[in-house]
């Protein structure tokens, strides 16, 4: 049996949530090594690999996406291009996501629609990527924004592209929960009315009976976090996004048991 050894990168987020990690291995007795990444670089940096470890990844978005297609999607980096789509949430999951009013579409095909230029909309790339951060524009700086890509031929955005776009929604607060096998290991909030709000308190029984029921539906991997919104004015959930566990932030998750349970679940699926 493989021995599970974490990958960390040492430049990429904060040093608070860094030496938790480390402090949650060195407790655990994990074995782990430090990599350093070139910023910018589309490199892969050198990783320590070897038959006698699995090892487990976390780092930035960039790098999952290097080790995933250059390492050929290892079993410690918990992604599926095909499934951590918006695309394929909006399917799998219909009226609760957000975004299930929106549509997939090149970004090229959305800028030539005909829509009035102050019209609202919330854009982000389909995949689960950071190719560009979501944001609610309107639709005429949408389209300037589009020809300003074009013109410094931006490397991670172009024509092809795709992206969703849909309504803007005000959304009151919002969840990360971190999912591992069908639990729920550990849950933060992260945004109140649009502001940074960091909680490990602030967790409603409601918003993860809702997280556990649509996990019975579907889930896109078993190691991923989901994203939960409560909209102003209304008493649903919705899920905002999923996302690859290896690169997300953690907020005032617990990282101990981050690092316990996805440990956990590499060595019980040697």
């Amino acid at each position: 049996m493989k021995t599970p050894r974490w990958i960390i990168q040492d430049n990429n987020f904060s040093h608070k949530d860094r030496q938790a990690m480390l402090d949650a291995c060195k407790t655990l007795d994990i074995p782990y090594e430090l990599i350093t990444v070139i910023p910018f670089s589309k490199e892969l940096p050198d990783i320590p690999l070897g038959d006698d470890f699995e090892n487990i990844y976390y780092g930035s978005t960039t790098l999952m996406e290097r080790i995933y297609k250059d390492l050929n999607a290892p079993k410690g980096l918990f992604y599926h291009e095909e499934t951590f789509r918006m695309e394929n949430y909006i399917k799998q999951w219909g009226k609760h996501v957000l975004s299930s009013e929106a549509k997939v579409l090149k970004f090229s095909d959305f800028v030539q629609e005909n829509h009035p230029d102050q019209e609202q909309f919330f854009i982000r790339p389909d995949a689960d990527s950071k190719a560009f951060n979501g944001m609610v524009q309107t639709f005429g700086d949408i389209k300037a924004w589009y020809k300003r890509i074009l013109d410094t031929r931006a490397v991670d955005i172009g024509p092809d592209t795709m992206i969703l776009a849909g309504p803007a929604y005000h959304i009151e607060k919002e969840w990360r929960n971190f999912i591992v096998d069908g639990k729920i290991i550990t849950s933060s909030t992260y945004l109140k009315n649009f502001e940074e709000y960091h909680s490990a308190d602030d967790i409603p029984e409601e918003m993860l009976t809702f997280v556990k029921n649509r996990m019975e539906e579907y889930v896109p991997h078993p190691v991923f976090t989901m994203d939960i919104a409560k909209c102003s004015g209304a008493h649903e959930y919705y899920i905002i996004e999923c996302g690859c566990m290896n690169s997300v932030g953690f907020y005032k998750a617990d990282i101990f048991k981050y690092v316990k349970e996805i440990t956990s679940f590499i060595v019980n699926t040697n």
